[in-house]
């Protein structure tokens, strides 16, 4: 059976001797659902159950109306056979192995030399590194390898684990346009791990807001980003630094941070998205 949903999923497990418990509710229709919360929320834990990583989990995986997990009948399909391209935090590729054979590592053996391999590093702009080997590669590129190597596999559903999160600020803008692109060019639904509230705003369709290993929250982008974190930020912008891809950073005079209470904790880092409003400028 084909057809229906991008992802409908129900995963259940419980962990270690202080149980942790997941229990993630997760749909999509298409395009790309974030899973956003704090640390320790389940995020990773979530990804690898979809993925068949971990065999006491509990519940249903159906991607495509395909149904790749349902405990209620006995049904587990294993990892190598759920056709799911997995980009974990740390890319994991072989260092013994060139770039070219690094993407060409989870195909069968008739296609490891055929012409998906040079289409994966042509489409991820990789193309001129295949001979390279990993620890000579930047972290940008690294993580375009370990991204060919997942969606070499032609994927019915992507999972990235923080694909940004060791990629500066510009080159982390540049990466999530080329993989929004090839998410829409070659219509893979995806699931996005991610604490950043821009790369939730660039790529999200639906955000799934996790806590203590449970879905909370479940929305639009702009709706649960702006419950979970909406705060005011007033102060005076003292400096410009001009970035690429038309982007700043400023830091700012006499600021004032104000929201919702259960935000503010002495010490926290705060995360703010949104917008300027332009005001007379401060004298002298």
């Amino acid at each position: 059976m084909t057809g229906g949903p991008a992802l409908d999923a129900h995963v259940r497990l419980t962990l270690g001797a202080e149980e942790f418990q997941l229990d993630a509710r997760l749909s999509l229709d298409a395009g790309v659902l974030v899973l956003f919360g704090p640390s320790a929320a389940g995020k990773t834990l979530t990804l690898k159950a979809l993925a068949g990583l971990l065999a006491a989990v509990t519940g249903h995986v159906r991607v495509a109306g395909a149904t790749l997990l349902d405990t209620s009948c006995g049904l587990r399909v294993p990892a190598h056979e759920r056709r799911i391209g997995y980009v974990p935090q740390h890319q994991s590729l072989f260092p013994f192995l060139d770039v070219a054979g690094n993407v060409a590592f989870g195909l069968p053996r008739a296609l490891r030399r055929g012409d998906r391999v040079e289409r994966w590093l042509d489409e991820l702009g990789i193309a001129h590194l295949r001979a390279r080997r990993p620890e000579s590669l930047s972290g940008g590129e690294r993580q375009r390898v370990a991204l060919a190597r997942a969606l070499a596999v032609e994927p019915r559903l992507l999972l990235l684990d923080e694909p940004f999160a060791s990629i500066d600020d510009d080159g982390s803008a540049v990466l999530r346009a080329v993989v929004r692109e090839v998410i829409v060019r070659h219509s893979v639904p995806a699931v996005l791990v991610t604490h950043d509230v821009d790369e939730a705003l660039d790529l999200g369709d639906r955000v799934v807001r996790l806590d203590r290993g449970r879905t909370v929250e479940t929305g639009t982008p702009l709706e649960i980003l702006a419950r979970a974190r909406r705060v005011f930020v007033r102060g005076r912008i003292a400096s410009c630094e001009r970035t690429d891809g038309g982007r700043a950073r400023g830091a700012l005079e006499d600021a004032t941070v104000e929201g919702p209470a259960h935000l503010f904790e002495e010490g926290s880092e705060a995360v703010v998205a949104g917008t300027i409003a332009r005001g007379p400028r401060a004298s002298g």
